[in-house]
């Protein structure tokens, strides 16, 4: 009796912590996990705020390493201009609460990943594929694609 009694005082006194939430409401907790949402928040935010600058200082670099094309005038102006969304975005997830900041930096993850690199490579939208360089388009093919992955599995697995 008197070690029952221990027991019980001791779990009142020393609460068990409680494991982070999944997601997914069918997981069970887990203590351990290949990346953390808070981890990904941070490689989501670096990858971002890299473009955004890219973006605004050397937009025909981006043309030029990723597609046989000419960086136009034009081309160049739409990308520094898109510089600001990006670092817009990249400012505020980096600024929100890793629960809310983690559907909106996977989503915004799998979105560019479909309408940038994915998109070029195999023509998904639009008429036709874009002429790529490689091996140069590898980098934003799987960064992106590991950005997409690592969102989804911080949020369902």
């Amino acid at each position: 009796v008197g070690c029952v009694r221990a027991r019980l005082l001791l779990a009142r006194t020393h609460p068990t912590p409680e494991l982070p939430r999944s997601f997914s409401s069918h997981h069970t907790p887990r203590t351990m996990a290949l990346i953390t949402a808070q981890q990904y928040i941070q490689a989501f935010v670096v990858v971002m705020a890299v473009y955004a600058a890219q973006m605004l200082l050397v937009p025909a670099k981006m043309v030029t390493d990723h597609f046989k094309a000419p960086a136009t005038p034009m081309v160049q102006f739409w990308i520094r201009g898109a510089s600001v969304a990006w670092g817009g975005l990249a400012y505020c997830v980096y600024t929100m609460p890793t629960a809310a900041a983690l559907p909106v930096a996977t989503a915004a993850s799998v979105a560019c990943n479909v309408l940038y690199p994915m998109n070029a490579k195999f023509g998904l939208i639009g008429a036709k594929k874009l002429p790529v360089k490689y091996p140069m388009h590898y980098v934003p093919e799987v960064l992106m694609t590991a950005l997409s992955l690592a969102g989804l599995y911080c949020m369902y697995a």
